[in-house]
């Protein structure tokens, strides 16, 4: 049906961990579902700001249902907040996206998580909140003892006494937190072992189409822009082929992008071909009609920044000259 490729690594709790030595894997996708149905996806239009950090997405679906009357679950693979692990997910990370059928904004009840990865969101979700309270009650106890924070991380105590009565909460409050649950390794291995199964969304929610029944969806969302190996060039891309699950043929497909502080000069590379490309109005679009998405038919497209190209530069002029040091003065390690 369709591909998603989820990029999983280790992090610490409450942490965001990035990797410094690999692309940030910002990827648009658009609505698929799991289920088996009869629905065709007859028109997809996607229009999106484009900023030098970020960019503001609006997806709107429109599927008809040519087969009797269904309930099927739709997700949306990709969302604005998901860099690379269930370390994403929070309390409020579904304020971060609106999803709208037929014009009403769905609640966040009416927002979840596939079935697979019911338990395991819930487990992560558990302790989450025991991390939460955790550094709430820490925060305080800081505060009622004056007690502030160094830089380096140490802390300073106005008194010997707020030593005493912070040592003595801290310990109370330690003990309270021993006998709840932590994270460990099992649950980012049942974490890892769902999203390696492909076709995995992060949210899903429930559509309920009658026969013949026409409906639209509309996600409306911003994230940050797809940044390259050490910021060497910035991308935004989006993925159609995710459409190709839908049955029959995507009747018409419109994407349009319009970039803001981002100057027409600096782009790089643009796919597919067949783009309309406006320099005064600095947008660029595509057209497609009655077509089966494959990979060829993504949206990409590659820019840069003058400042952080000049750095990349003037670092790899570094590096080659490191190189060409130590290749000229060989160190004798054996004597």
């Amino acid at each position: 049906m369709k591909q998603l490729a989820v990029i999983l690594v280790s992090f610490l709790i409450l942490v965001r961990v990035y990797a410094d030595i690999a692309p940030n894997p910002i990827i648009i996708k658009g609505i698929f579902t799991p289920d088996s149905c009869s629905i065709r996806m007859t028109r997809e239009y996607v229009s999106a700001d484009l900023y030098n950090d970020s960019a503001r997405v609006e997806c709107v679906f429109e599927l008809l249902n040519t087969g009797d009357s269904i309930t099927i679950q739709t997700g949306f693979p990709v969302m604005n907040f998901q860099y690379w692990s269930m370390g994403e997910y929070s309390e409020d990370d579904k304020t971060h996206f609106r999803i709208f059928v037929n014009g009403r904004m769905l609640t966040e009840n009416e927002i979840g998580v596939p079935a697979e990865m019911d338990s395991i969101y819930r487990a992560y979700m558990e302790i989450y909140h025991y991390e939460r309270e955790y550094r709430r009650k820490t925060d305080s106890i800081y505060s009622a003892n004056m007690v502030t924070v160094k830089r380096n991380g140490n802390l300073n105590y106005p008194s010997d006494r707020s030593y005493q009565m912070t040592s003595s909460a801290m310990r109370m409050l330690y003990e309270w937190r021993e006998t709840k649950p932590f994270f460990s390794s099992d649950l980012w291995k049942q974490f890892d072992n769902q999203m390696s199964k492909g076709n995995f969304p992060w949210y899903v929610w429930n559509i309920h189409f009658g026969k013949n029944e026409k409906k639209q969806v509309k996600v409306v969302y911003s994230l940050p822009s797809g940044q390259g190996y050490g910021a060497n060039y910035r991308y935004f891309k989006y993925i159609l082929e995710t459409g190709a699950g839908w049955y029959g043929t995507i009747g018409e497909a419109n994407i349009e992008l319009k970039f803001h502080d981002i100057e027409f000069g600096t782009l790089e590379e643009i796919l597919p071909s067949g783009y309309l490309a406006d320099r005064e109005s600095k947008t660029i679009e595509w057209a497609f009609c009655n077509f089966e998405p494959a990979k060829d038919d993504d949206i990409y497209v590659r820019y840069y920044n003058k400042k952080e190209r000049e750095s990349w530069k003037r670092y790899q002029r570094k590096r080659k000259r490191a190189i060409i040091f130590r290749q000229l003065n060989p160190v004798n390690w054996f004597g």
